[in-house]
């Protein structure tokens, strides 16, 4: 038995050719073994690399993932210190004392209180002529979305103009509104102009009751160009037709077949 021979013999289907190898019993063992650790070794060398893939993978995952972090951060940071900037200014524009007082680049300091005049100071004038696409409704239910304003259809490029005495808290760029202009006028009145095509009023910037502040746009989220216009008091958004009488009358409403 310990001299048993075994023959393995390829045979090619093309040639004639027929190699053959002998092998002793303990050379077939050693054979298997050979294969048998190829295998297995094939196998695992496979089965980390597919581990390591993955951690590469993950890896990259968690880089991109802190990337976006620290993105939002920045932006977080930046967002807080306009917020802050514009909660000064809303404090001095109700009367409150603020943390500190802002300056201007230039050395200006600016007013610290905002004087309130109720035939200039409340909301009143028409900020656009135009028809009345969507009217104000609070609440949402499943099948009814509130609406925090109105939207005044108007052509692009139409004058917007301000409600009433103020000050500028903000002039800029904003999701969902897109270019947006919020104005403060004192007693806890406040002010929004959004889809904008352009503001041409800056933060800051003191503006009388009529006094053009923007052009009618469709930036943002907006299907059509439309001045979207809000009116809070103190922190509690009210309709704006409370407000102004001509956003009441029916040459400037669309029924609601007409807005189909």
């Amino acid at each position: 038995m310990a001299g048993d021979k075994y023959t393995i013999l390829f045979v090619s289907e093309k040639e004639e050719k027929t190699r053959r190898f002998r092998l002793s019993r303990s050379g077939l063992r050693f054979l298997v073994l050979v294969v048998f650790v190829s295998v297995v070794g094939g196998i695992t060398a496979l089965i980390y690399s597919a581990g390591q893939l993955k951690q590469i993978t993950d890896l990259n995952a968690d880089n991109e993932k802190m990337r976006r972090e620290r993105k939002e951060v920045v932006e977080m940071i930046r967002d807080l210190q306009r917020i802050q900037e514009m909660d000064i200014y809303v404090r001095q524009s109700m009367g409150v004392p603020a943390t500190k007082e802002p300056v201007a680049s230039g050395g200006e300091e600016f007013p610290q209180t905002i004087p309130v005049s109720y035939l200039e100071n409340v909301p009143s004038h028409v900020p656009v002529y135009g028809f009345v696409s969507q009217s104000f409704s609070e609440g949402a239910s499943s099948t009814h979305q509130g609406h925090t304003g109105l939207d005044v259809a108007a052509p692009v490029q139409t004058a917007v103009h301000s409600t009433a005495d103020g000050l500028v808290v903000f002039s800029g760029w904003h999701h969902p509104y897109g270019n947006l202009i919020i104005i403060s006028h004192g007693n806890g009145y406040f002010s929004l102009y959004g889809h904008n095509v352009q503001n041409l009023v800056k933060e800051k910037q003191r503006v009388k009751r009529g006094e053009l502040i923007a052009l009618v746009g469709e930036t943002g989220v907006t299907s059509g160009p439309h001045l979207h216009f809000e009116i809070w008091k103190d922190g509690k958004v009210i309709d704006p037709a409370f407000f102004i009488a001509e956003y009441r009358s029916d040459y400037m409403t669309l029924e609601d077949d007409e807005k189909k």
